[in-house]
């Protein structure tokens, strides 16, 4: 009976059990009988959803780190410029009128009391000598004196180098004028000492040595300190050619002379150029795109707001005597390194601490400070060991870090009895290492800076490594605070 009533009752539709038609009451289930899979599911996800939200805000109200990674990388200059040519230069005027004729070579090296040019009033000598013109006869001093071109030319060739074709054909062909004009010059004299016509021919001779140049321009006589940033504006220094054949006027300018070998170029650089060469002495450079460097000690300086080099040589003046404008490739100067970022370095104040003020400690493998502390109850003083873990030193200091010591407060080297006040500030250049998730500030010893980037000495002490990672604004890094 009780088996045929159990069969009368039915699960209907709505889950719920019934007896004939009637519904019988369900004992209650609790809360984890509705968690259906996909409830579940559905709360994991909002869980999710939640927490990544939390994690969006965090980040955006949290200050963002940049990082970069130190690499090994080299930086160099390679720069060409417009240079203008400076010299010891003065211009030489005619003393009288008349027809001229010049008996030193352009370039040529004119000795004290040399003959360099004549002038005829009635142009009678040069006249007869035309005249009288026939095959020019070499004496054997002639002939050396042109065999000494050649060999003091060629006893240093070497074959690598072809370079100084340039200058020796100069030189020859300098060698081989002044023998033709002292010849013309000797058979003038000869001319005006035996004929009363020639009494208005008259040999000027110069009062110093130097080179001779028959050019000359508005430049001429200008120092370093006269040129600035307009003087390279369409390099334009016109240029004049003072050699003449013909009538010239008395006061008119015959040549140009330079007294010294010392002669130099003026640059007009960038500001980069500029800071980055500033503890530089000397500069290689190479003139008018010759494959010859030139080797001089490197000047600069500003005007205004302008920034100049100047570059100053001792020898190859004759070879540019006519140049004013020359084209200037200073050599690539490269440096190895750590290439940085600008941005990331900063300056750290460290307290100064005369190296004698380190003294040995019992049981301590290094040296430590000894701090002076006044005993108030006993009216001695006692010293506390003070540990400094790391620290840089120039050879008479030790650069401590502040946090390690107080300003006013006095160390005692208790062997010697020395004693020194703490107070004494410097500033290191480094930057903040991040490779311990907090930063670490690094010293740096820089090589070399262009507004971006720097080259910093690899392998110093305690110093940064290749593949380090620093802070790249050194302005957002809190020292030992936490990046991550």
């Amino acid at each position: 009976m009780a088996r045929d009533q159990r069969r009368r009752n039915v699960v209907g539709i709505d889950g719920l059990e019934y007896r004939e038609g009637r519904k019988i009451k369900s004992p209650n289930r609790g809360f984890f009988s509705h968690l259906t899979p996909e409830v579940i599911a559905a709360a994991i996800l909002a869980l999710i959803f939640l927490y990544l939200i939390i994690n969006v805000m965090i980040y955006r109200s949290k200050k963002q780190v940049s990082i970069f990674e130190v690499q090994s990388q080299s930086i160099g200059y390679d720069k060409t410029f417009t240079g203008i040519c400076i010299r010891s230069e003065e211009l030489v005027r005619a003393a009288a009128s008349g027809y001229i004729n010049y008996y030193i070579a352009n370039g040529g090296k004119a000795s004290k009391n040399s003959i360099v040019y004549s002038v005829d009033s009635a142009s009678t000598i040069y006249n007869t000598l035309g005249a009288q013109a026939g095959e020019l006869k070499l004496s054997e001093d002639e002939i050396g004196r042109i065999k000494n071109v050649i060999y003091m030319r060629m006893k240093d060739y070497d074959g690598s180098n072809l370079s100084w074709i340039g200058s020796f054909e100069n030189e020859l062909n300098s060698a081989i004028y002044e023998i033709v004009n002292d010849n013309i010059l000797d058979a003038a004299l000869a001319l005006r000492d035996g004929d009363s016509s020639g009494t208005n021919f008259i040999a000027y001779r110069t009062e110093v040595s130097g080179v001779v140049s028959y050019k000359a321009d508005s430049f001429t006589g200008f120092s370093a300190e006269d040129i600035d940033a307009d003087s390279f504006t369409g390099r334009d220094a016109g240029q004049r050619n003072l050699y003449s054949t013909g009538l010239i006027g008395a006061g008119d300018v015959v040549y140009r002379i330079c007294t010294d070998d010392n002669w130099s170029v003026v640059v007009k650089v960038s500001e980069d150029f500029y800071v980055d060469n500033l503890e530089e002495r000397e500069a290689t450079v190479y003139l008018n795109g010759h494959s010859t460097p030139l080797t001089g000690t490197l000047r600069l300086y500003m005007q205004g707001s302008d920034y100049f080099a100047e570059v100053t040589f001792d020898k190859f003046m004759a070879g540019y005597i006519d140049d004013r404008y020359v084209d200037v490739r200073f050599g690539s100067v490269t440096d190895s390194g750590l290439k940085i970022p600008v941005s990331s370095i900063c300056e750290k104040g460290y307290y100064l601490v005369p190296l004698s003020m380190f003294v040995d400690a019992e049981g301590y493998n290094g040296q430590v400070l000894k701090r002076e502390i006044y005993n108030v109850d006993t009216g001695t003083t006692d010293y506390e060991n003070i540990y400094p873990e790391k620290y840089f030193s120039d050879g008479y200091y030790a650069y401590i870090d502040m946090n390690d010591l107080n300003e006013g407060e006095y160390l005692c080297n208790t062997d010697t009895g020395e004693r020194s006040k703490v107070g004494l500030v410097n500033y290191l250049e480094g930057v903040y290492n991040v490779n311990k998730g907090y930063y670490v500030f690094v010293r740096i010893e820089k090589i070399r800076s262009n507004s971006e980037y720097a080259i910093v000495k690899s392998n110093t002490p305690d110093g940064l490594r290749q593949y380090d990672h620093i802070a790249l604004n050194s302005s957002d890094a809190v020292e030992q605070a936490l990046i991550f």
